[in-house]
């Protein structure tokens, strides 16, 4: 299981002027954008490498004409504005920054976007096979067919060109695995398959599914995962984000719709969906959501929301800036798109950035020494003026207290795992805590 971190690169640091685009040369080019590129990722590896996280998600780097990368033009091509002019020297480039997060313990995984291309994919260049598209099918595909042409898999040619993509960036750059972008939009027999080649060439390959319908409420994006987590009872991801579980922290911790006893069990509704080959991957934003602070407008919230995810068994992902609580752009015509703001680093951090940067990194650090916060089954403790839970493997075991209000008094004595305080009898104020039951 990891503790992912995602990086949508242009908007992350700018380490080679050389490779920048003027705005004009994109065919759609994002205000905040920065000029990010791979450079200015490894300019930045020492921060990355302080939070702990254990594997960087890059969105998309191949050949696109936008910032956010979204467009494929050519799946075997790197975006030369990300690396370099000389597809050589772009290579190397990526080699190197694989190998750097491989000798610090840390996995890379690529955005892939296989449902759908750029109205300009360089077709010409697909020798081997012949791939077809078809017409949209999904009301989101209705939405982007000005932008995007969509791949028919049904099609055995278009089938394989999409595996051979999947399998090119593996074997020759040895790669920890995708994130598989608008999975639903491609039928689960395809990811089956995928799952079944990608497997062969590295038994430990992270596919992570984005299965999730934008315009529906979470009972339905429970039902897609459900429906897409296997196929024929085999395995057809590793991973899927849980949208369901983000659904229902917004409706607790936010909009407060729902009481302690229905958000615990929808805890465990999510947690009985896991098993040995499949771990859901949970998460507070992404690059087409909101930032979550502009969502509750409420730090205490925030710190709330960033504690308690660090109790959900399965895989963590982050976007850059979760560790300091960043602001999205409210100006943004699209408000789910407002989070793609410039990155803010350390020079930079105000006294409530610092305290969230210092409180991401203990958060990693306690989660990577307690078994029982990575994997442990959840035992319900009281659900009524506040909501507790043990989390529990083997011997491993934590007090989940969870208070929404303003005080509430907990009997007995427990040790806080974040200020490493011991507390007898007392009263805690709103918040969420990591407790064990001695020291």
């Amino acid at each position: 299981m990891f503790i992912g971190y995602h990086i949508l690169v242009k908007f992350f640091y700018n380490g080679d002027s050389e490779n920048d685009f003027l705005p004009n040369e994109y065919r759609f080019c994002e205000s905040n954008s920065v000029e990010g590129d791979l450079k200015g990722i490894i300019d930045n590896f020492d921060y990355i490498k302080e939070l702990g996280v254990d594997l960087i998600y890059l969105a998309p780097i191949f050949k696109s004409d936008t910032t956010h990368g979204y467009d494929t033009v050519n799946y075997f091509k790197l975006a030369t504005h990300i690396f370099d002019k000389n597809e050589f020297k772009s290579q190397k480039l990526l080699h190197n920054f694989i190998n750097l997060c491989h000798s610090n313990d840390i996995k890379v995984i690529f955005d892939l976007v296989l449902n759908h291309v750029s109205k300009f994919y360089e077709m010409e260049t697909i020798t081997q096979f012949r791939p077809v598209t078809e017409n949209p099918k999904t009301p989101q595909e209705n939405r982007w067919q000005r932008l995007f042409k969509f791949w028919n898999v049904e099609d055995l040619e278009t089938k394989k060109f999409l595996i051979s993509v999947g399998k090119y960036w593996v074997e020759k750059f040895n790669i920890d695995g995708y994130r598989l972008d608008h999975a639903i939009g491609l039928p689960i027999e395809f990811w089956s398959e995928f799952y079944i080649e990608l497997k062969n060439i590295n038994k430990d390959i992270i596919l992570l599914g984005e299965v999730w319908d934008d315009i529906s409420d979470s009972n339905d994006n429970y039902k897609l995962i459900k429906h897409f987590k296997e196929f024929d009872g085999n395995t057809t991801f590793t991973s899927l984000f849980d949208f369901y579980m983000y659904d229902s922290i917004i409706e607790f911790f936010a909009e407060d719709k729902i009481n302690n006893s229905q958000f615990f069990n929808r805890i465990i509704k999510s947690y009985s969906m896991n098993n040995k080959n499949f771990k859901l991957t949970y998460f507070m934003e992404n690059h087409d959501l909101p930032r979550f602070i502009n969502i509750c407008r409420d730090y205490k919230k925030f710190e709330m929301v960033l504690k308690f995810l660090f109790t959900l068994s399965g895989n963590l992902m982050f976007e850059y800036g979760n560790e300091i609580g960043i602001q999205g752009d409210i100006t943004y015509k699209n408000f789910h798109e407002s989070g793609r703001v410039s990155m803010k680093f350390k020079d930079n951090h105000s006294i409530k950035e610092k305290y969230l940067f210092d409180l991401f990194k203990k958060l990693v650090n306690l989660r990577k020494n307690n078994k029982s916060l990575v994997k442990g089954n959840y035992i319900l403790k009281e659900d009524k003026d506040v909501l507790i839970f043990d989390k529990v493997y083997n011997e491993d075991k934590f007090m989940i207290l969870v208070n929404k209000n303003d005080n509430y008094l907990l009997k007995g004595t427990y040790f806080d795992e974040l200020t490493e305080e011991y507390y007898e009898d007392s009263f805690f104020e709103k918040g969420v805590y990591i407790l064990s039951y001695e020291k």
